[in-house]
């Protein structure tokens, strides 16, 4: 890991700062050592600076260092990893400091330049894993609510079904049949089609192929809301339904026999029929 960090260092007790910075020198001579001697003056260079590391002791002239770990997170300044300098027998101090958002605690009375470069990669190399989950993680987030809004705005039926062929999903296309999407979840797709062979067209519609074993151009008669006006009209309306199966592992070893995998159900879109 670059030694090339920028690292503050709080702690009121002079001999101690100087010892720390000293150890950090021995193994990052181009480290950026910034000092602070109070809970004060910490949280104010903290506010200017994304630090790679911050060195916390407990004992400040103006709070503690469990303090100023909450107020660091109530205020979100979670961009720099925490290490907690404790005394002798803190065991129950450095618990609290984990709990309050401490990446790491380490013992100033076994401390040693090795031991402490050692702990300030480790929580720095978790804390940049965390950041880059936690990015992922929005992304997905951002990705999905994109095409959770995209589905939700096109004219054709998008649904989904638990592996026991209950609907679990439902787009608001489905107010053309005149339900609304959210009163489907729960119920067994049988129950909306009209046909003569219903175990048939469902066996069909819940299929676990992928690909070019998929269903497609399924022609399926959905029966539209029999509480609702339209059901004296229309009291049925033909779609062409593509559905295929979704399973934990990649489509191309679905039918691999020696795979472990599980079938989480299926996607189905229907577009009205062409007249």
């Amino acid at each position: 890991m670059s030694k090339n960090k920028s690292i503050l260092i709080i702690d009121d007790n002079e001999i101690d700062r100087e010892d720390w910075s000293r150890f950090l020198k021995s193994e990052r001579p181009d480290a950026e050592i910034v000092e602070a001697v109070d809970c004060a003056e910490g949280y104010s260079q903290i506010e200017k600076k994304n630090f790679d590391c911050v060195l916390l002791d407990y004992q400040l002239p103006d709070g503690d260092g469990i303090q100023l770990l909450q107020k660091l997170m109530l205020g979100n300044y979670t961009s720099s990893p925490i290490l907690f300098l404790t005394g002798k027998g803190d065991e129950m101090l450095a618990v609290e400091a984990l709990k309050s958002g401490a990446a790491d605690y380490i013992p100033k009375d076994i401390l040693s330049a090795s031991r402490l470069n050692r702990s300030i990669d480790n929580v720095i190399r978790i804390h940049q894993l965390e950041v880059r989950a936690k990015n992922a993680e929005k992304k997905l987030s951002s990705s999905e609510e994109k095409y959770r809004t995209i589905v939700e705005k096109i004219s054709d039926l998008v649904f989904q079904l638990d592996p026991h062929q209950n609907i679990i999903f439902a787009n608001t296309a489905f107010e053309m049949l005149g339900y609304d999407g959210a009163e489907l979840i729960g119920k067994p797709i049988r129950r909306f089609i009209d046909s003569d062979d219903v175990e048939s067209i469902v066996s069909k519609i819940a299929t676990r192929d992928v690909g070019p074993q998929a269903t497609t151009n399924l022609e399926v008669r959905f029966k539209t809301n029999p509480e609702s006006s339209l059901s004296e009209e229309v009291p049925v309306m033909t779609v062409l339904v593509d559905a295929s199966g979704m399973w934990d592992v990649p489509d191309e070893i679905v039918f691999k026999d020696d795979v472990a995998k599980k079938f989480l159900g299926t996607l189905c879109v229907g577009r009205s029929k062409p007249n």
